[in-house]
């Protein structure tokens, strides 16, 4: 993600003002080290120090990139670095059970594997009745994530038939799916 800023708040060329550069850039360096950051991160503080070092190496900037992409970089690297402060004070802060307590496994739980697995041979069966296109529709969106642009030059066909086919294949998707879904009590027997 690119921070942005309107047009008219970016300063044109070296040298900066660090009150412009602060005041255009401010809310989006936030907003970007929250989403870094995640839920519990302290964004204040991250914010502050980015401005910091902006302050401290804002005389030095030669403006060769532009002032968003050099303000992305010190975001990006000051919320790796408190996230992996953070991780060591958590290791040291305490005895292995202490610590490993706290860290959520990275392995799902066996129900949660069944579960995925259920869903998995589901997603298929219902692929697998579907038509061709809309099979390979369903894959190379959902599945895949590939963009309607891509999909079309994939297919040869052109985008907003690609949609239209998306919308249809989604549609019967949805029906294969409810048709195979097992009903309550099924599962067992």
């Amino acid at each position: 993600m690119q921070l942005q800023a309107a047009p008219e708040d970016e300063p044109h060329g070296p040298p900066f003002d660090f009150d412009a550069v602060y005041r255009a850039h401010a809310q989006a360096v936030a907003r970007f080290a929250a989403r870094l950051g995640g839920p519990v991160f302290d964004v204040e503080d991250a914010v502050q120090e980015v401005f910091l070092i902006v302050h401290r190496l804002l005389p030095e900037y030669r403006g060769d990139a532009k002032i968003t992409t050099w303000l992305y970089r010190i975001t990006e690297n000051v919320v790796r670095h408190r996230r992996r402060k953070e991780r060591w004070r958590r290791w040291l802060s305490g005895s292995a059970d202490e610590v490993a307590g706290d860290l959520p496994s990275l392995q799902p739980t066996p129900v949660e594997e069944l579960e995925r697995s259920r869903a998995s041979a589901l997603v298929y069966r219902a692929l697998d009745g579907m038509s061709e296109r809309y099979r390979t529709l369903i894959i190379l969106f959902e599945i895949e994530g590939r963009s309607g642009e891509e999909i079309a030059e994939l297919m040869d066909a052109k985008v907003a038939t690609v949609w239209v086919w998306l919308h249809r294949a989604r549609a019967q998707f949805a029906a294969r799916t409810l048709a195979l879904e097992p009903r309550a009590g099924e599962e067992n027997a």
